[in-house]
């Protein structure tokens, strides 16, 4: 019987340069299936060096040597081929063409805050990542398809409405003939991103169900009081009709709730604002 490794991809999580031990599980992916192309792409960056970030893919360009691109919104170094470019779901594809960027690399880490499920959405259209990873929003429990909208002008205010729950990510990429294998509890991995694998790469294995991944559940950040929480989107939904506006109504309301918490949370917040606003 094949050893069912990607059972045992947790056991593997170890930190040298990633913000959580995503370093560990890159490594441990590597050494499992066939890479074609050993060039990796991360965005967004947010630094202009090596050393003043938590990047993952630090690991592979400095200790296996791949070749690699660096995208960041905000921060450029064409020394260590960083290029600044606001990332959408309608440039993405022409970015990777114009930085030569393989059909088929080895890795691509995506972590924007906002749109990622959009960008990779349309990613997953044109090139085709031995593995991916995504960050996902872990306010929302496994079982909630709630999606940030695929509008750029939406930015993270550093509050819970920060990009897409885990489900709604692992609907996009099932589509995509992704299988999720990994994602982190932020309580231990001290990160939440989500691993993906080209289904044809894992051979028989059967990969996790989604509800193995329930205890990715975990509230971060300060409580949605100012409304934003209504641009989300039920991605089921958006699925079965392509209808942004429906999706968008049909948000049940308890999903909602886990972003915008419950009155006392929300009286802390308003509390807390006001004392940083006058200094109380």
């Amino acid at each position: 019987m094949k050893d069912d490794w990607i059972s045992k991809i947790r056991h593997n999580e170890k930190q040298h340069w990633s913000q959580g031990t995503q370093d560990g599980v890159i490594e441990y992916i590597i050494k499992h299936i066939p890479i074609k192309h050993k060039f990796c792409v991360e965005f967004g960056f947010n630094s202009t060096n090596w050393d003043d970030c938590l990047p993952n893919t630090k690991h592979l360009v400095m200790n296996y040597q791949w070749d690699y691109l660096l995208l960041d919104g905000s921060c450029e170094n064409k020394v260590i081929n960083l290029h600044k470019h606001f990332i959408t779901s309608e440039n993405i594809c022409d970015l990777f063409d114009r930085y030569d960027v393989p059909k088929e690399p080895g890795f691509i880490s995506i972590d924007l805050d906002t749109t990622d499920i959009w960008i990779a959405d349309k990613l997953l259209e044109n090139y085709h990542p031995s593995f991916f990873s995504i960050e996902f929003n872990p306010n929302f429990p496994i079982d909630v398809a709630m999606a940030f909208p695929n509008n750029s002008n939406e930015l993270w205010h550093s509050d819970r409405v920060m990009g897409s729950s885990l489900h709604s990510i692992y609907l996009m990429a099932k589509n995509h003939d992704y299988v999720l294998v990994y994602a982190g509890n932020y309580k231990t991995s001290k990160h939440h991103d989500a691993f993906f694998i080209k289904s044809d790469l894992i051979g028989n294995l059967k990969p996790p169900d989604i509800t193995s991944f329930s205890d990715t559940f975990f509230p971060l950040h300060e409580v949605c009081i100012n409304g934003r929480e209504k641009i989300y989107l039920n991605y089921n939904v958006w699925l079965q009709t392509k209808n942004t506006e429906l999706s968008r109504s049909s948000v049940p309301k308890k999903w909602r709730k886990y972003i915008t918490g419950n009155i006392f949370q929300r009286l802390k917040r308003k509390q807390k604002l006001f004392r940083q606003k006058f200094s109380i």
